[in-house]
């Protein structure tokens, strides 16, 4: 297991990339430690909404993220997140470590890998046991400005929309932020579905996000009304209630919000089971191993099958000693492409040239 750093700019964490390898003379600047006993990859499973709002604690610690818009000219990003401080202290007062290794069986936690081991390094990417999705990478933010400069998230609603290695979530949220604004749409319906590998970033951050981001948007105005609860504009604590959870989804009903939410591999994902293609499909930060390029480029594929589509992916230009990047990513669209005769297009639709450099591409299948 190695790790690698690298400076990041604009007021996000540093990234620590972790990987299986086998140790070499040439790894001068890794850390080399065991991964364990080998492992499979998660399969697909589908965690319904009341099973992932019964698994939140009593209140959440939160506090706002503000990211500058990528153009320069539209309103600065500000969305409420978890504190991860608040998912760790969670864990420890149940006493639960991840819950992708419990045996109920036994009656105990294996801990080949607890979610509090990753909770206190969020940045450490461990293949097959944890891929990242505790932390807030800085590419969502790049994603999540483009779909707010250029309208996508507005044009979002009545759409079916997937993000794939979700985690935090930043896109989705600038989307049901979006929707969550306006006047509720009677029978427009908008299916918003979440992806990650790891159903425990799904219960730790994934769920309380979306939570927070309808709390501190206009549909939950009533709500903080009745409640006499001024503290949307400042870090704070929002304490969870069976009347908050009713008008939560008693708001999504309203907007006409659906939402679903995915754990597991790429590789086992069922677009029969969520219902086929997408109008919306996006990622970010999901690039890094080469590996898994194949199967993630298949969903997106696959995904943008049907409807007219548009297939976003957020990531760095190059993953400095994993392999992945850019470059990387393309050559797997042609390839994947080919596979049915077809072609594959990869455009730059922003781009951050200094310091680390990033991108935000288009995809196109043809």
């Amino acid at each position: 297991m190695f790790h690698f750093h690298f400076n990041v700019e604009d007021g996000v964490d540093e990234a620590t990339f972790v990987e299986a390898v086998a140790p070499t003379d040439e790894a001068h600047d890794v850390q080399v430690a065991s991964t364990g006993p080998q492992q499979t990859a998660e399969s697909f499973s589908e965690i319904g909404l009341d099973s992932l709002l019964e698994a939140l604690p009593t209140q959440i610690s939160y506090s706002f993220l503000s990211s500058p818009s990528p153009d320069g000219h539209n309103p600065d990003l500000k969305l409420a997140r978890r504190d991860l401080f608040d998912a760790r202290f969670q864990l420890i007062s149940e006493g639960t470590g991840d819950p992708e290794s419990v045996d109920p069986a036994s009656g105990s936690d294996p801990g080949f890998a607890p979610a509090l081991q990753f909770i206190d390094n969020p940045s450490d990417l461990v293949p097959l046991v944890y891929e990242g999705g505790l932390k807030t990478w800085e590419c969502s933010l790049d994603l999540a400005g483009c779909l707010g400069c250029d309208g996508h998230a507005a044009n979002a609603k009545g759409q079916r929309v997937l993000e794939l290695g979700c985690g935090t979530a930043i896109p989705t949220l600038c989307i049901l932020q979006e929707i969550l604004s306006s006047p509720p749409t009677g029978d427009t319906e908008t299916h918003i579905h979440l992806q990650d590998y790891n159903a425990s970033v799904l219960q730790l951050v994934t769920m309380p996000n979306v939570l927070l981001t309808w709390y501190t948007s206009p549909a939950a105005n009533a709500y903080r009304i009745s409640e006499a609860d001024a503290s949307e504009d400042v870090d704070s604590e929002l304490h969870i209630t069976p009347k908050l959870l009713h008008a939560f989804k008693t708001s999504l009903h309203d907007h006409g919000v659906r939402l679903r939410f995915f754990s597991g591999s790429w590789d086992t994902f069922d677009l029969r089971h969520t219902g086929g293609s997408y109008h919306l499909v996006f990622t970010s930060e999901t690039i890094y191993h080469p590996s898994s390029l194949p199967s993630l480029v298949r969903i997106m594929r696959d995904a943008c099958s049907e409807h007219e589509y548009l297939c976003l992916v957020a990531a760095k230009t190059i993953y400095f000693g994993v392999g992945g990047g850019v470059a990387e990513f393309v050559r797997c669209v042609r390839s994947i492409a080919g596979e049915r005769g077809n072609g594959g297009q990869v455009e730059t639709i922003w781009e951050k040239s200094t310091g680390v450099s990033r991108k935000v591409m288009r995809v196109r299948w043809t």
